[in-house]
């Protein structure tokens, strides 16, 4: 008796471990890339900005591009699994390239360009650590929510809002409920913070989404978007 009781069980758990499975969506692989001397990307970009790549910014991301990846494989697909099995909208792609610069330069999705100067040795106040992963997930989600644009109610309600607000309301609304879901408060504060006074486009739409008309909403629109595949 106790061994047919122990073989239901075993079968229970492997059925609801399938299901669980199952139920997951998959998560795209992300590798990073630095080229020694961070090949010809950094050096056009120090020269075109009139901010030549220091040496010593370079060597030190290549030094420690095993810390920067290590750190993603960490934070990055709890992130990621937190947005896709919420959303159930498959992401677009298996695996990515996120390529790293020393140069003085803004993060950008497409193609994918994390700047690192800020947390370097020679940053005046390098970030914490932790801002890392959040950044890259930030970039990552404006590929996944592209999707979305052509059908979203809220971007045409907001149609007269500049290209950089409106492409930064899904984004920003699945920041919100990721970091929500995941309780990482120091890092939502950090993040409301740093959205209501830096760039005026990124702070009007962090207040689109908190203040006006709620995370929740572009949320659903994503939902909705998964619903139509």
């Amino acid at each position: 008796m106790y061994k047919i009781i122990l073989s239901a069980c075993l079968v229970l758990s492997a059925l609801t471990l399938a299901k669980s499975q199952s139920n997951s969506v998959q998560t795209p692989v992300i590798y990073l890339i630095y080229l020694k001397n961070g090949g010809p990307f950094d050096k056009e970009c120090g020269l075109s900005m009139n901010k030549p790549v220091k040496q010593e910014d370079a060597d030190e991301i290549l030094r420690r591009l095993n810390e920067f990846q290590k750190l993603w494989d960490t934070e990055g697909p709890v992130y990621l699994k937190t947005a896709l099995n919420e959303i159930r909208l498959p992401f677009p792609y298996k695996e990515m390239q996120a390529t790293l610069t020393a140069c003085d330069f803004t993060a950008m999705s497409s193609p994918l360009i994390i700047p690192m100067k800020n947390f370097l040795s020679s940053a005046e106040k390098p970030r914490p650590l932790w801002a890392f992963p959040e950044i890259l997930f930030h970039e990552i989600m404006h590929t996944y929510t592209r999707s979305v644009y052509e059908v979203s109610a809220m971007r045409q309600k907001y149609a007269s809002e500049p290209a950089v607000v409106l492409n930064h309301l899904h984004v920003m609304a699945l920041e919100k409920m990721v970091l929500l879901k995941m309780n990482k408060t120091e890092i939502y504060s950090w993040l409301d913070n740093r959205y209501r006074n830096g760039i005026p486009e990124y702070k009007r739409a962090w207040e689109i989404v908190n203040d006006i008309e709620g995370y929740e909403v572009f949320i659903k629109e994503l939902k909705t978007q998964q619903s139509r595949k």
